[in-house]
């Protein structure tokens, strides 16, 4: 009977490790799994609208959105207009205009080959990442440097980031996408 008990302990020993390295996949966040939806839907807005047939590639990583741009997010950013909601381009943000910050802060990014655009959405309701994306796609609360004079043919990378942030009860998805060429 001492050799089934060690044989038995043996497998529940292995079961456990297993159980204990599944916790190790690729678990996604909220925020990556919306910047990879927003970064398919460039992409295939790319290809259908500008003939963009290039193997773009992909980078989810913005530090500034998370690091600089959202701890200075708040709700003055945002004007409420009579087509929905607008970025407010005359709020101050340490003695700037928000574009002018966001301009100073994504600066590294801006240049005659890139378009940089930064989106905010208020999510506070929305249930599903979907419908988050949807909506970061359809806001109107968007800063874009460049973006009418960068060829969409030409767009070979891009980079996305998501972060969320809650403000006064309010949850909003913030965005950055940078195209390059």
């Amino acid at each position: 009977m001492k050799p089934v008990k060690k044989i038995l302990a043996l497998i529940l020993a292995g079961v456990m490790a297993l159980a204990l390295l599944t916790g190790c996949g690729k678990a996604t966040s909220l925020n990556r799994t919306i910047a990879e939806g927003l970064a398919e839907y460039h992409k295939s807005e790319l290809a259908q609208l500008g003939g963009n047939n290039n193997n773009i590639s992909v980078s989810y990583q913005v530090p500034e959105l998370s690091r600089d741009i959202a701890p200075l997010f708040d709700e003055n950013w945002i004007t409420k207009g009579r087509n929905g909601d607008i970025l407010n381009s005359n709020h101050m943000v340490n003695s700037k205009t928000v574009e002018a910050t966001l301009t100073d802060i994504l600066s590294p990014y801006i240049s005659a080959t890139s378009a940089v655009t930064f989106q905010a959405a208020d999510v506070t309701d929305v249930k599903t990442p979907f419908m988050e994306a949807l909506n970061l796609t359809n806001s109107r609360i968007t800063f874009d440097n460049n973006i009418q004079s960068i060829d969409p043919a030409s767009v070979t990378s891009m980079k996305i980031e998501v972060t969320h942030k809650t403000v006064n009860g309010r949850t909003y998805a913030l965005a950055v996408m940078i195209a390059e060429s």
